[in-house]
């Protein structure tokens, strides 16, 4: 040995078993760090994904005349500028192909890359004014193929050839609205949009900015060189937001929200290793004293000790990496199993190299943070103390545990957590921390809840209707289309507006089957289910302006008859609006009732709604049969809206946003959980000696077992406090910023969210009670004073 650093190999080596607690905390904060930054970015590679399908990956859209667009594409900072513009966006003046509301976009060849949801199926895109590409649904109703001309009818009643030369992917908007999309160049669709107007227009430009742009600079230089209005100079603030160029007062506290949660996973990571550094440092106070004895000055041990914590980290770095990394592939892959189309660009096995910088970089910085009190506290060990053997407290001396209140075994167990102040704070810090880092998460849920509406269980794929809402759908044609290919579940809807005699105003009626009660009995507030379903009465609709009271009767007139009808219990919600227009003035409420009460009420037997399911393998020919059937069916007026794609969407958010959340949620407790395991055990190790002496002098097993669990419930009890004396503040200001400020909803206690942590933590420490247990059963008297 040429230098007193070589120790740290010996001491290593000597003390392995004692170095694994140490080395686990370092895994777990190094864990913790690089599965919540690789999920943070897995999470926002898929938000990303979504936001270019939904909303296209371009950055800015100015509206600008072809002068002005020429030199917008001149500039440095834009790397690519492409027109676009659109007519019949709404789908009501009158652009119409076989007698279909028709959208009609015009755009240029580059805008397929900003837009990579619109996919060309066949053909080509169009090469002069005369050509055009229609979507997929065109082709699937009647059979349009490339190559075939056909007629578009315009608003002033002339009618238009085009040669089709390609069929793109369906889209969700035109799938739900039952629409074409006809797609030209900007030669067709400026010569189109010129005989609307009479006069040529200004376009709209998208644009991509080049790589690490000051994009929200170039944008106000752009709209100050131009003279734009803040109208004309729109922006895509999903994608801006995920590339944390946004200025958006709602993402900029998004930011301020996530930087808070990044400084509190740091200060838990701290917290975690320095009560493991504190206790492996008390447990070693005859070897530093020992050094000193030897020479060694303060200096040095602190070195020392620095030195020793570093070398741990060699191998715990490396571990806490591959350990998130795994986890993060683990979710990732949740997520492709989950919605294996909409998170088909995903990696499952991709890396996060941010996280990997993340946890590495924070995992050195703990550790030299961590390790300066324990350095410190090491340094100032006499020779005398350390000779003696004596590597409790000073406190621990000077004052006699109080047990006014407690047994002896378990008043020492709690003098023992507080007889070291600097300890006490560390060990109880951590454990607090645990709870304020649940806590703040924690409003990442309710962030969720309300910013994602998840998928209802009775959510359609096929929509089927009437244009008026009248009762002409035959009451039948739900049992007939069970029986058809792909369809997993078909139910209809009755609808009326009854008016009420007292002021005038109208009650909206709904009629329910089986299925559809069975989906309303988990928002019933109050009533009775059984009644409704068995034709007693109606359910009320809460609303906050107004709602039908349990218990009451109202007053309708029906088919030129007035009747009471019995209200028999309330609902929290339904998922539709109100009436034909949503108009909540002119409607005094809705009802649910049954079908064969809405029949005895209003004299009609048909179906104004059909909801259609279908099976997960259902394939577009299916679908066709499935339309056709209908079609046929229900006559004129018939309403067609195929949500499928819009539902794969809403699933893919939410499963992301779920998978993420909780997922974070699942970390930090598992965390808290080893982590007062692992502090109990050590504060256990640091005094295996201690307990040996009081065996010797006649306690017992089960008393000492006691003792440490009085230690334990210390620690937790005092943590569990501060957790929730600093959390509850930081959670109600996180969720303000985050909820309150967008939605107005007000904050209350997040009791589930406190219960939740408390169970956690109550486990933790029988837990981290039995390990010990354990071990002093099975040593002896000799064995433990001579440790």
């Amino acid at each position: 040995m040429k230098h007193y650093l070589d120790l740290i190999k010996i001491s290593a080596r000597q003390n392995r078993k004692q170095n694994r607690m140490t080395r686990l905390c370092i895994v777990l904060a190094v864990f913790l760090v690089t599965v919540i930054f690789g999920m943070a970015d897995m999470e926002m590679r898929s938000q990303m994904i979504q936001a270019v399908k939904s909303y296209g990956n371009w950055h800015a859209a100015f509206v600008l005349d072809e002068e002005h667009g020429t030199l917008l594409k001149a500039r440095p900072e834009v790397k690519s500028s492409v027109r676009y513009g659109v007519l019949n966006y709404r789908l009501e003046d009158g652009y119409q192909i076989l007698g279909v509301e028709t959208a009609v976009c015009g755009f240029d060849p580059e805008m397929m890359e900003m837009f990579p949801d619109v996919e060309i199926l066949e053909g080509t895109l169009p090469g002069n004014a005369g050509e055009a590409v229609l979507n997929e649904s065109a082709k699937t109703r009647f059979g349009v193929q490339v190559g075939d001309t056909v007629e578009m009818t315009i608003p002033q009643g002339d009618t238009l050839q085009y040669r089709i030369t390609g069929i793109v992917k369906e889209m969700a908007l035109m799938a739900e609205h039952d629409a074409f999309g006809m797609f030209l160049n900007m030669e067709g669709f400026s010569a189109l949009r010129s005989e609307e107007t009479g006069a040529a227009r200004e376009e709209v430009y998208y644009v991509q900015f080049r790589p690490y742009c000051n994009i929200q600079k170039a944008i106000g230089d752009i709209s100050a060189r131009f003279g734009l209005k803040p109208e004309e100079a729109r922006q895509n603030v999903q994608v801006l937001a995920l590339m944390f160029q946004s200025r958006d007062s709602y993402m900029m506290q998004f930011y301020f929200v996530a930087a808070v949660l990044a400084v509190l996973v740091m200060i838990a990571g701290i917290l975690m290793i320095a009560a493991s550094m504190n206790s492996n440092i008390a447990r070693r106070t005859e070897f530093f004293g020992m050094m000193r004895c030897l020479g060694a000055t303060g200096r040095q041990v602190t070195r020392f000790v620095r030195r020793e914590a570093l070398s741990w980290c060699g191998t715990a770095i490396p571990a806490g990496v591959i350990a998130g990394i795994l986890v993060v592939w683990v979710l990732c892959g949740m997520l492709r199993f989950l919605s294996p189309g909409y998170f088909e660009g995903l990696p499952v096995f991709g890396i996060s190299f941010p996280s990997m910088a993340a946890g590495i970089l924070v995992g050195l910085l703990t550790v030299l943070l961590a390790a300066r009190a324990p350095a410190k506290r090491a340094a100032k060990v006499s020779p005398l103390t350390a000779v003696s053997g004596n590597a409790g407290t000073v406190q621990a001396a000077k004052h006699a545990a109080n047990t006014r209140f407690f047994k002896v075994d378990t008043a020492l167990g709690i003098h023992h957590a507080s007889g070291s102040r600097k300890n006490f704070l560390l060990v109880t810090g951590s454990f607090a921390f645990s709870i304020i880092l649940f806590l703040s998460f924690s409003t990442a849920i309710d962030f969720m809840c309300h910013a994602i509406t998840p998928l209802r269980p009775s959510a359609p794929d096929i929509y089927i209707g009437k244009e008026d809402y009248s009762n002409q759908i035959p009451s039948g044609l739900d049992e007939e289309l069970v029986n058809y290919p792909g369809v997993k579940r078909a139910f209809g809807r009755s609808y009326a507006e009854l008016t009420m005699p007292a002021d005038g105003r109208t009650l909206d009626v709904i009629s329910y089957e089986e299925q559809q009660f069975q989906w309303a009995e988990k928002s019933m507030m109050e009533g009775s289910l059984e009644d409704a379903m068995n034709g007693k009465g109606v359910l009320a609709v809460f609303r906050e302006e107004y709602t039908l009271q349990l218990g009451s009767s109202i007053l309708v007139s029906a088919g030129g008859k007035e009747r009471e009808v019995p209200v028999v219990g309330v609902l929290g919600d339904v998922p539709f609006s109100y009436g034909k227009s949503g108009d909540t003035e002119v409607s005094a409420g809705m009802v649910i009732c049954s079908e064969e009460f809405f029949q005895k009420l209003t004299g009609e037997s048909g179906y104004a709604v059909i909801d259609i399911q279908l099976e997960q393998n259902a394939d577009d020919a299916q679908v066709q049969e499935i339309r056709r059937a209908c079609e046929q069916a229900c006559g004129d007026g018939f309403v067609y809206s195929d949500k499928r794609i819009g539902n794969q969407e809403v699933k893919g958010a939410s499963y992301s946003m779920s998978v993420f959340l909780y997922g974070f949620l699942g970390v930090i407790a598992l965390i808290s959980f080893f982590n007062i395991i692992n502090c109990i055990s050590m504060g256990v190790s640091a005094r295996l000696r201690e307990y040996g002496a009081m065996r010797a002098i006649g306690m017992s097993v089960r008393q000492v077992i006691r003792m440490v669990a009085g230690e334990a419930l210390t620690y937790t009890a005092f943590g569990v406090l501060l957790g929730y004396a600093a959390g509850l503040p930081l959670n109600r200001m996180l969720f303000t910023a985050l909820v309150t400020s967008r939605w107005g909803e007000a904050w209350s206690i997040p009791g589930w969210e406190m219960l939740v942590i408390s169970v956690i933590m109550a486990g933790s420490v029988c837990a981290a009670v039995a390990g010990p247990a354990a071990q002093i059963r099975k040593m002896t008297v000799v064995d433990t004073i001579g440790v």
